[in-house]
Formats: C-alpha cells, sequence, structure tokens
C-alpha cells in the first residue's frame, strides 16, 4: 500500500479530528496501532459488534487475572487490559470503514466501558485480598470501582433524563446540533494547587491513564518484588479518589443544575413558544397561552408563570 493510499484508509477508519482530539495515548499510540490492526482484521469480515465483544471479553478475562493476585496475576492481567484498549479504538475504525457507524455499535460500546469501571477495581482488590487476606482491599478495590462508575454513568444518566423528557413532550423543539459541546482538544492544567490536585485525580481515572499505570506497576513489582506495596498504594489512592470525585462532581451538578443547561443548550423553542410544564406532560405553547409552571430556557429553571408566560404575573397577592 503506498503513502497515499494509506492516507486514505486511515482516514476513512478514524473519526474526525483524530490527530488532535483526545488523550495523548490515543494520539500517539493506540490509534496509529489499532489502524494496522484494523487493516489486518478486515479481510476476514469480522463485524464491529463482534470485535466489541472480544474486547470485553479481554477486559473481563484481566479482571479475573489480577483477582487471582501475584505478579504473574498482574503480569497476564495488564496485557490482557491493554490489549482491550487497543480493540477498543479497533471496533469503532472497523464500523467507519464499511459505514457501519450505529446507535447501538455506540450503546454496546458504552455498556462494555462500564463494565470495565467496576469490574477491573473489583478484580485488583480481590486479588490483594488473596495476597493478604485482609477484608479492606475488597471495599477498597469496590469503592474504586462505584466511583469510576459514577463519573461515567452520570453523564449517560442526564441522556437518559433528556429522552424521558422528550417523551412526554407535547409539541416541537428545535435540536441545535453540538449545543452541549463537541469533542475538542484537551483543556491546559487548571491554576491553583487545589484545581491541579483535583485534575490529578481526575486523570488518575480516566481509562488510558489507569490502563498505563497498571502495566508500568506490574512490571516494576516483577522485576523488583519489595516494591509490591506499590500495589496497595496505588489501589487505596484510586478507590480514595475516584469516590471522591464522583460525589464532588454529582452535588457539584446538582447545584449548577447542569442538567437542565444542558437540554436547553441542546433543544430549543420557537421565538414565539415557550417550554411548559402541564400536568405531568411538558408542552410548547405561545407566550401568551403560559400555564402555571414553565421551565426557562436561559436558566433551565422552573418558575411560577402567569397566563402571559412572564414569572409570577396575575399570581394573586398574598
Amino acid at each position: 500500500m503506498s503513502p497515499r493510499d494509506w492516507q486514505v484508509f486511515s482516514q476513512r477508519c478514524q473519526k474526525p479530528g483524530d490527530r488532535r482530539i483526545g488523550n495523548w495515548f490515543a494520539l500517539r499510540v493506540s490509534r496509529p496501532l489499532a489502524l494496522r490492526v484494523t487493516w489486518v482484521l478486515l479481510p476476514t469480515g469480522i463485524s464491529a459488534h463482534a470485535v466489541t465483544f472480544v474486547a470485553w471479553a479481554c477486559a473481563v478475562a484481566a479482571a479475573v487475572a489480577f483477582g487471582c493476585g501475584g505478579s504473574v496475576g498482574w503480569l497476564v492481567g495488564a496485557g490482557l487490559l491493554q490489549l482491550w484498549y487497543l480493540l477498543d479504538h479497533v471496533d469503532g475504525q472497523v464500523a467507519r470503514y464499511r459505514n457501519r457507524e450505529s446507535l447501538d455499535g455506540v450503546q454496546l460500546d458504552y455498556l462494555m466501558h462500564h463494565t470495565v469501571d467496576i469490574l477491573i477495581p473489583c478484580g485488583l482488590g480481590y486479588g490483594l485480598f488473596q495476597a493478604t487476606d485482609t477484608r479492606g482491599w475488597l471495599v477498597a478495590g469496590l469503592a474504586w470501582g462505584i466511583g469510576s462508575l459514577l463519573l461515567g454513568l452520570e453523564h449517560d444518566a442526564r441522556s437518559k433524563a433528556f429522552i424521558q423528557r422528550l417523551k412526554r413532550l407535547e409539541g416541537e423543539l428545535r435540536v441545535i446540533g453540538g449545543g452541549g459541546g463537541r469533542p475538542a482538544p484537551a483543556p491546559p492544567v487548571p491554576a491553583g494547587w487545589l484545581r491541579r490536585i483535583a485534575w490529578l485525580g481526575r486523570k488518575a481515572c480516566e481509562a488510558h491513564v489507569m490502563v498505563n499505570l497498571v502495566a508500568a506497576l506490574a512490571v516494576a513489582t516483577w522485576f523488583m518484588p519489595g516494591w509490591q506495596i506499590l500495589r496497595g498504594v496505588y489501589v487505596a489512592l484510586m478507590a480514595l479518589a475516584a469516590l471522591s470525585l464522583a460525589i464532588v462532581q454529582i452535588v457539584r451538578n446538582l447545584r449548577r443544575q447542569a442538567a437542565e443547561s444542558e437540554f436547553a443548550a441542546w433543544y430549543r423553542v420557537p421565538e414565539d413558544q415557550i417550554l411548559v410544564l402541564e400536568q405531568g406532560y411538558w408542552k410548547t405553547v405561545p407566550i401568551e397561552t403560559g400555564p402555571v409552571e414553565t421551565l426557562s430556557i436561559e436558566t433551565g429553571v422552573i418558575e411560577p408563570s402567569g397566563p402571559n408566560g412572564s414569572p409570577e404575573d396575575d399570581l394573586p397577592l398574598l
């Protein structure tokens, strides 16, 4: 294959902005390597869904290996986890090459990720329990897994909340493409030591960082058995970081009404109408006939409203 043909093949397989959007490991290692795996797999006729299931099986096997404990378990688990992360890029490339991208494939991919979020930490915690007979490692693994799961699930649950409202909608809304933000290059490291600590904790919870830190620990403790204490230190720190960050993120987004704000950014009412809540159903009605409760599309806050759609218009004075 000529360089020109390879470039065309790459553009067909990769996402838009594949060279500038994403983490450093995906940009420099996983995506280029996955492209070569995709090139090998395409003639076999394997589907993108099948690749996802193979990746899923690798992640489950990695969790089992970690759960066995010991240096061999860590090495095998780390290798399988690297394979999982690689195949997690291959399935999308196969789908894009064949023009078979679908919501079903995206949903399957999310299900796999959420499974990995909880299985790998629990496997690591169980492995430490096997090695030390200390039940606290079971708690640490579960705390890390729940924290990681919540960090990922919050955004998915928000999208599900959007769909729930849309299913109870009478009328029409305008969908603003990219209203809630499109994929973009990673922002710079924040200023201030508290923000940087939170940033480091959040980065440590990202899949590519976890995959590579676990691999580094597996190799280091294989050659230097005296460093095995670092495995427990890592699991304990991740349990604290993941669960704390998940709680802080949920509380902060509730206080900011992040779900309502993002809904208002994606779905807009026509200029002469307003979105209202009436007897459990959301409706778009002309502004001059707005009922008792309305949703402020700018703030995402439900406010009392009179017939003219203005907060507190025509309400009885107490």
